[in-house]
């Protein structure tokens, strides 16, 4: 299964695991931030990949260096 990303890693996908709650990247522009994404529970399956899953993004968060 894949995850497809929104926002700003919109149309990448990564391997994943069913049933995570959320995902945290880094930001492809801002050293230091991660991106956090969740999965809707509602969301079906994405046309023409079968077995992928959509992920949200729902904001930012500084990581400490």
């Amino acid at each position: 299964m894949d995850y497809v990303m929104s926002g700003p890693h919109k149309g990448q996908a990564i391997p994943g695991t069913e049933g995570i709650g959320e995902l945290q990247i880094p930001h492809p522009d801002r050293p230091g931030v991660l991106c956090r994404y969740s999965t809707n529970d509602g969301d079906g399956p994405i046309t023409g990949l079968p077995g992928a899953v959509q992920v949200h993004y729902v904001g930012d968060v500084a990581t400490i260096r």
